[in-house]
């Protein structure tokens, strides 16, 4: 569980990778988007999957109605302009999900590139019910987006459901899509 001081460089960048799109517009530039969400990446929040040392993936999740980045107004002007923080702030407020009483509520789950179609998001997938089930938690929830049809069939083929669909309309292009799906399924704790 979690990450180690070392790896949040590695850690950042995977999640950076697969969640960068929909996050940058929050940012003046990727760098600083990186840089910012990679410093708010919570270690206590995370599920990692290592292959030879490495980290290959990881799986965030919400507890005590924090996620896996602190991207909260303290945060963000520790490291932005005031400016630059009410820019982020509200952007990013449209993406914000809160945890559920008795669901453990996801908050991005992203394997490396060169390990995809290895069962890694399936192991990570696996934990988090581990996890959901040890906390007592009832279901386990995800968002996909309509640009991710792989991640969509993956939670399928583990039995996840939709209970949800929604549409960002004329704001899909800031964050880079249009239609999300929320999933669930059930861990019978």
């Amino acid at each position: 569980m979690g990450f180690v001081t070392s790896e949040r460089a590695s850690v950042g960048a995977l999640y950076w990778g697969a969640f960068g799109e929909k996050l940058a517009a929050a940012f003046r530039d990727v760098e600083t988007g990186a840089r910012v969400v990679t410093a708010g990446l919570r270690a206590d929040r995370m599920l990692v999957a290592r292959f030879a040392g490495k980290v290959v993936g990881v799986c965030g999740y919400y507890q005590d109605g924090r996620g896996t980045a602190d991207l909260s107004w303290r945060h963000l002007r520790g490291h932005l302009s005031r400016t630059a923080s009410v820019r982020a702030v509200g952007v990013l407020s449209l993406l914000s999900r809160h945890g559920r009483p008795g669901v453990l509520v996801l908050d991005g789950i992203c394997v490396n590139e060169a390990h995809r179609g290895h069962g890694i998001g399936s192991m990570l997938l696996d934990a988090a019910v581990e996890l959901a089930r040890e906390r007592g938690d009832r279901a386990v929830q995800l968002s996909v987006i309509d640009t991710n049809p792989r991640a969509a069939a993956l939670y399928r083929r583990r039995g996840f459901t939709t209970v949800d669909r929604g549409s960002l309309g004329p704001l899909q292009h800031l964050y880079g899509f249009e239609h999300y799906t929320t999933m669930r399924k059930k861990t019978d704790a």
